[in-house]
């Protein structure tokens, strides 16, 4: 009788093991699915980022381009401080078939990639730091003309922006 109960309960254990295996089958079969999609969707976002990065780069030379008011201007409201970063941050050279960005695309680039206003003194730094072609004695012209032409807000003595920034949420001094 005994043999019969823990036959039984072998035959039970027998049961839930295979029972168990069948979910660890599923759950191997899930996970390398799981697997590679995420394999595939890391994929498409690394191409995606280097094909935005290559698109803004181009939109942007292109923009520079353009004579008048409109070669700083945002083409779309974007932040585009991460193009900006590889031909101004440490100096490095832009790469090649492209110029270095101007006074006025190096001022445009600094203030955009900083997320906030700057001050005219951190902005000489930068160029004394990063762009040591570029004359600081041209600063003060330079940003008074990209003030002007709506490029750059003036919010406080020495302080610059973003049009687009400022007018999410700061009050905008702009002086002539």
């Amino acid at each position: 009788m005994q043999s019969d109960g823990a036959q039984s309960v072998v035959a039970e254990l027998m049961s839930l093991a295979r029972d168990d295996e069948a979910r660890l089958s599923a759950a191997k079969d899930r996970l390398a699915r799981a697997q590679e999609e995420l394999t595939d969707a890391q994929s498409a976002y690394d191409s995606a980022s280097v094909r935005a990065e290559v698109s803004q780069r181009v939109a942007g030379g292109a923009q520079e381009l353009l004579p008048g008011d409109t070669a700083g201007a945002d083409y779309n409201g974007a932040d585009q401080s991460a193009t900006d970063a590889p031909t101004s941050a440490g100096g490095s050279s832009p790469g090649p078939g492209r110029t270095r960005p101007t006074l006025a695309g190096e001022i445009l680039g600094f203030v955009r990639g900083q997320g906030r206003a700057v001050r005219r003194a951190e902005i000489a730094e930068h160029l004394r730091r990063n762009r040591p072609d570029l004359k600081p004695t041209g600063l003060g012209p330079e940003l008074t003309e990209r003030v002007r032409a709506g490029m750059l807000a003036r919010t406080g003595p020495g302080m610059y922006d973003l049009p687009a920034r400022v007018g999410e949420g700061g009050d905008e001094q702009q002086t002539p």
